[in-house]
């Protein structure tokens, strides 16, 4: 009898089976700099709770392959569920590279349901680490977030290359945050007119 309750007790309390528990560590702004790999990818094909990635354009962080396999929650994981992320959808994430899989990483009884293989990536859901993108623009909570708030729909979605010139550190959080802000129809076409001249003009710049 206690050789079993010891059993069923290791069944219990396996790391696979206990429920997410991790500290909210906040906007993208504050965990991006802890990725193994930072990029614009498009979502080409899911199948169980993975999905094959195209690397659109890096930002930091190597890797040599063009297509990669991103791992999402399996059930217990501090993972987002793989149904966020749809075929032909784009995205900006922070990845984490999986370099020692647990020995029960694979269960043979749901093969398209695993933690992982190594050199594969997954995203934690204990901070912003994705950001949809979408008709050129980036969404999401860049700078600032309340716990568990990934997405606020009253910000105003940001064009991307004004997004990748504040992750290079070329323009600061004061900018982006203004480009953030909710603004009405005719303040948001003056917005993008300006954003768009000054990218032309940014653009000319590097070209002389």
């Amino acid at each position: 009898m206690i050789p079993r309750l010891g059993i069923l007790l290791a069944v219990l309390f396996s790391p696979t089976l206990l429920a997410c528990d991790c500290l909210w560590q906040g906007a993208f702004s504050e965990v991006h700099g802890n990725a193994d790999l930072l990029a614009q990818v498009e979502i080409t094909a899911r199948k169980g709770n993975s999905a094959d990635l195209n690397l659109v354009q890096t930002f930091a962080g190597k890797e040599h392959n063009t297509r990669i396999r991103l791992w999402a929650d399996s059930g217990a994981l501090c993972r987002p569920n793989i149904d966020e992320f749809p075929v032909g959808s784009q995205w900006v994430m922070a990845l984490q590279r999986i370099e020692q899989p647990p020995d029960d990483a694979f269960n043979p009884f749901k093969p398209n349901i695993s933690f992982g293989r190594k050199g594969d990536y997954y995203l934690s859901s204990c901070g912003v680490n994705w950001l949809p993108v979408k008709s050129g623009r980036v969404s999401g909570n860049i700078l600032s977030a309340t716990r568990w708030q990934y997405l606020d729909p009253k910000k105003t979605p940001v064009i991307l290359p004004l997004f990748i010139d504040w992750l290079s550190g070329n323009i600061d959080d004061a900018t982006l945050a203004e480009a953030a802000r909710p603004q009405a129809q005719s303040r948001q076409l003056l917005n993008d007119t300006k954003m768009f001249l000054w990218q032309l003009e940014r653009e000319r710049r590097e070209a002389e």
